[in-house]
């Protein structure tokens, strides 16, 4: 059933509640009073107040009636020959049309259904310029040989309306009583030849979507679509792209105009351009190019003012003008550290409607590293490697590790990487843009590409790596400093089958000495899997909360799981009659109905962040979950957002009628102008691989948020998830609370912490999850871990052990495993949870110093909490391409055994530093590989010469912990001397560094013989 609420149905204001919606039975009333205690209050929230005087104790203030959405009208006007079958869901003409299904009984014997799906009706087009005659390259197609169809029909799609086609660049002619596609190719010229052999086989952008237009296409039809062939591949040309026409100095940089030399790859080209480069930091460049013609859509991202300049730029920026291109040159080497003048071998600045792309050229092969975020290699490949960006929820394991064509991507979006020059310095690129991108990385040229919004690129000085890391988090966000309790060992799994399996665990891991810190949940405790809900019968509420309190005795936590959606079935869940209430959820394409789709409790609707509302209503829920039982953390999963609508070529997210998904009309916003096509864009990242369709698992991109498409802000959906839940559960608890995210954007780091999401059960899913805590270190996200043991698939005894070694100084520390066999620290033999007990109190021991690094990482940002080798010693070619080893701070390197059957680990070690065993104190030997003895129950760590490691005791938790006398390891260097520094909070203090509620305690050492 398609359950549609018309947004006038909510009245004109939440201030007041429509009289119909408040008549409700006192008996039947639902409390609102955890967000409110007055009348006005109460209104203000979009709840009913109806005071009772007989002394009842009914609520006062209470939820409206739920106003049942009506299901629009199918379209039934369906040859008995198409009709698609409906009769699954019932046999009886009530029970067809109660699930938005057709009911048209046939009664000459036919064996065609009589209850079938809706036919798709023609979308409404939205607000698009009056397209005016027909251009000459249109003009010029006059016979049907000639007509190449642009919009192919295709299963789960639209078929092409003006609109659409026009957003492919194409002729629109409306052929009535023909068979002659209606949306075709224009007369274009051929490409020049040269402008086809430069273009690198391995850079390729197929000359439309292969996911729409097919793959096999002739030479004839490739030259009519004015592209490319060689033989095997149509492809898109060189292109020259703009001219500049006026530069001018400003008080704060350069000011700049442009207008176009030659159409893009399709068509749709803004013909006028606003170039904007602001020097106004010695450290760093941002360059802007906009339409000044209209106001296209702008990442919403909130950034710190950058370091005033001092008149001492560390580099200087120049233009050339025929065609445009704009170079960033460091004045210490004269290297252009950007340049996207075209020499021949790329296009120039490609500035479209739904298709951008700046490349630039470097001096010396590309040596980078970021662009998250995927699963593989700390150092990125150059082979005319394929980076795709976009919020994804797709398994992090190895069978979905970063291929070269692409199509990778998993959770969050991380649009910045960090180069090695020729001379050795450093810089950083950060493009401030979420629509969909790709990276495209050969030898020596990078390659941008996006559907949408503008050009909002920092290029960041350095020169060191970790100042690039400190000038981008700077201008993003620095990473949060968590309790001190979420540094201790956490242990979750989905499927666990009632609060007295889970409760027997905990007590199970004291009995046998291993430290935990948290017990956490997946969806098993819902109802229903319903948000913020209890199982009646598998985890009480009273039980839990009861049970919750118990652990807080113990100095433990718990931490349960929120998804994003919410079920529109359940009538009397308060999250979902209050988001009717307040209108916070998204709109489907047509922005008049709410955009519905699947999640586990069914079908749901995603709350939509950008909402005025959506802050208020999301804390509300998350007062009242509180409520039930006192939680110490929240964690947010499925926030890409996640849908099961698995067809990804449908085109809008309703997906209650299997395969046959119902056409919805759509309108633009405000920020997004006409010819647009939300479902088929002409270009996709990650198309190369197949993977060209943006829509899979998530809601439509035409659905609206409050502030624009989910077509633009699809990839910021965790991170306005993530602020909003921020809001809340300070103010909530009172204190520092611990949130765990899946998808991130950038500066997402300052507000929660990231596990890297489903990897599985094996070796290479545990060295991934080295390389993963290391770039999530790099975009500022220093809470971060893996599931320790693997998420999928079976874990063994000597792989569990291995994780968890591997892991013991990972910032965020935790064993969870989805449907598979047992694998916390007690489920396998007395040796396994020996070891894994000693593993996880050695790290407790070493908790201070990891609590300082997060320090260090909160206010500066480039020294990160863990960080690789080729950071640290960026001199030292030979660390370029470790990840197998990482540093935490400065001073602790670990290097664990990543292999079954191995009792030792070769592991490198940087010259210019001393290296002792921690464990013994024996020095090794330092400038290149050493073979280290590493048996089952040892994990090697090494502590560097002139650095003083602050230590405590084990113990249970990190509260008991924390209560014992600290020590002090001191590394001497060759210069007799060590140095480091201890910082002290009260642990779950709000903001404490800000508040200037800390302690930062400096130490030296001095050897005197």
């Amino acid at each position: 059933m398609l359950l549609r609420l018309p947004i006038a149905a909510l009245g004109l204001a939440l201030l007041t509640q429509a009289q119909d919606q408040c008549v409700v039975n006192a008996s039947d009333r639902k409390d609102c009073s955890t967000v409110s205690g007055t009348k006005d209050q109460c209104l203000a929230k979009g709840c009913c107040w109806s005071p009772l005087q007989d002394g009842s104790k009914e609520p006062w203030c209470f939820f409206p009636k739920a106003t049942p959405p009506p299901t629009p009208a199918p379209v039934c006007a369906v040859n008995p020959s198409d009709r698609k079958e409906c009769s699954t869901i019932g046999g009886t003409k009530d029970q067809c049309l109660g699930k938005g299904c057709c009911w048209s009984p046939l009664q000459d014997g036919s064996k065609e259904p009589w209850c079938f799906f809706p036919g798709t009706p023609t979308p409404a087009p939205g607000p698009t310029p009056a397209p005016g005659p027909e251009s000459p390259t249109c003009q010029a197609i006059t016979s049907s040989q000639d007509k190449v169809d642009c919009y192919p029909i295709q299963e789960h799609f639209p078929w092409a309306t003006e609109q659409s086609c026009l957003a492919q660049g194409c002729c629109w002619r409306p052929a009535t009583g023909t068979s002659d596609p209606w949306c075709f190719f224009a007369k274009t010229p051929a490409p020049p030849a040269n402008s086809c052999k430069a273009v690198p086989a391995n850079a390729r952008m197929a000359c439309r979507n292969p996911r729409f237009q097919g793959g096999n296409i002739s030479p004839d039809t490739c030259n009519k679509m004015g592209c490319c062939y060689d033989g095997n591949e149509c492809f898109q040309p060189i292109v020259p792209g703009y001219k500049l026409d006026k530069w001018t100095a400003t008080a704060s940089g350069y000011e700049g105009s442009l207008s176009l030399l030659q159409r893009g790859p399709f068509g749709n080209d803004i013909k006028s351009l606003q170039v904007t480069v602001d020097t106004t930091s010695d450290e760093s460049v941002r360059v802007r190019i906009t339409d000044p013609a209209f106001k296209r859509y702008e990442v919403p991202l909130v950034l710190n003012p950058r370091k005033a300049g001092s008149g001492h730029q560390l580099y200087a920026v120049s233009v050339t003008a025929n065609p445009f291109g704009l170079a960033i040159t460091r004045k210490s080497t004269g290297e252009a550290i950007f340049n996207s003048t075209s020499n021949g071998a790329f296009s120039g600045l490609v500035f479209e409607n739904q298709f951008l792309e700046f490349s630039t050229s470097t001096a010396s092969p590309v040596t980078f590293y970021g662009l998250g975020e995927r699963v593989g290699s700390l150092l990125l490949p150059t082979n005319g490697d394929h980076f795709t960006m976009w919020s994804r929820d797709q398994p992090s394991d190895h069978g979905h590790v970063h291929q070269p064509k692409g199509g990778d991507n998993v959770y969050g979006v991380h649009p910045f990487y960090v180069r090695r020059e020729t001379q050795g310095a450093h810089h950083g690129v950060f493009l401030l843009n979420s629509n969909a991108m790709e990276v495209v990385a050969q030898k020596q040229t990078i390659t941008w590409r996006s559907t949408g919004g503008i050009l909002d690129l920092f290029v960041f000085l350095g020169p060191e790596p970790k100042t690039v890391v400190s000038q981008y988090t700077s201008l993003v966000g620095r990473s949060t400093m968590p309790p001190y309790w979420a540094l201790g060992y956490h242990l979750c799994r989905w499927h666990y089958q009632s609060l007295d399996q889970v409760a027997g665990l905990v007590d199970k891991m004291k009995a046998a000495g291993v430290p935990q810190d948290t017990q956490w949940t997946d969806i098993d405790v819902m109802d229903r899997f319903l948000d913020f809900s209890w199982n009646k019968d598998t985890f009480p509420q009273a039980r839990m909360a009861a049970w919750i309190d118990k652990l807080h005795a113990n100095d433990q936590h718990y931490i349960p799981i929120v998804d994003a959606g919410i079920s529109n079935q359940v009538k009397d869940d308060p999250a979902y009659f209050q988001g009717l209430a307040m209108n916070v959820f998204m709109k489907d394409p047509s922005n008049t109905v709410y955009e519905e789709n699947v999640v586990w409790p069914g079908m749901v609707y995603f709350p939509d962040f950008f909402h005025a509302n959506a802050t208020r209503y999301w804390g509300d829920q998350l007062a009242r979950y509180h409520d039930s039982a006192k939680w110490d953390g929240i964690w947010l999963d499925m926030n890409e957002p996640s849908s099961f609508c698995y067809e990804g070529g449908r085109e809008s997210g309703t997906c209650s009628n299997g395969d046959n998904y119902v056409a919805l009309p759509y309108t633009l916003s405000a920020d997004v102008q006409g010819p647009f096509d939300p479902y088929r864009q002409p270009f996709a990242p990650g198309q190369r691989a197949g993977n060209g369709n943006l829509a899979g698992m998530t809601a439509a991109l035409g659905s609206h948020h409050a502030n624009s498409l989910h077509y633009n802000v699809h990839s910021l959906y965790g991170h306005s998830e993530i602020i909003a839940t921020r809001a809340a559960v300070d103010t909530i608890r009172g204190k520092r609370t611990f949130i765990l995210a899946r998808s991130t954007y950038s500066g997402d780091g300052q507000y929660t912490a990231h596990w890297l999401g489903d990897n599985a059960a094996s070796w290479d899913d545990m060295r991934h999850g080295i390389q993963g805590v290391l770039k999530m270190n790099m975009f500022g996200v220093a809470v971060v871990g893996d599931d320790i043991c693997g998420f999928n698939g079976d874990s063994n005894k000597e792989l569990c052990v291995r994780w968890h070694q591997t892991a013991i100084l990972y910032p965020f520390m935790r064993n969870h495993n989805g449907a598979t066999k047992d694998q916390s620290p007690v489920d396998f033999d007395a040796e396994a949870a020996t070891i894994i007990a000693k593993t996880i109190r050695r790290r407790y021991t070493l908790l201070p110093y990891l609590y300082t690094q997060l320090y260090h990482a909160h206010v500066d940002g480039g020294d990160m909490a863990v960080r690789s080798l080729a950071f640290e010693f960026p001199g030292d070619a030979a660390t370029a391409a470790i990840d197998t080893q990482y540093l935490v701070g400065k001073a602790l390197l670990v290097s664990p055994v990543l292999a079954p059957g191995a009792t030792s680990v070769s592991a490198y070690f940087p010259s210019g530093a001393a290296w002792y065993d921690l464990a013994t104190g024996a020095q090794v030997q330092s400038g290149g590989q050493v073979t280290l003895a590493a048996p089952l129950d040892t994990v090697p760590i090494h502590v560097r010469g002139g650095s003083i490691v602050t230590m405590q005791s084990a113990a249970m938790t990190t509260t008991s912990a924390r209560k014992t006398p600290f020590s002090l390891l001191v590394a001497f260097q060759g210069t007799d001397v060590a140095q480091d520094d201890l910082y002290l909070d009260s642990g779950d203090s709000i903001n404490p560094v800000e508040a200037g509620a800390f302690t930062l305690m400096q130490f030296q050492a001095k050897q005197s013989s």
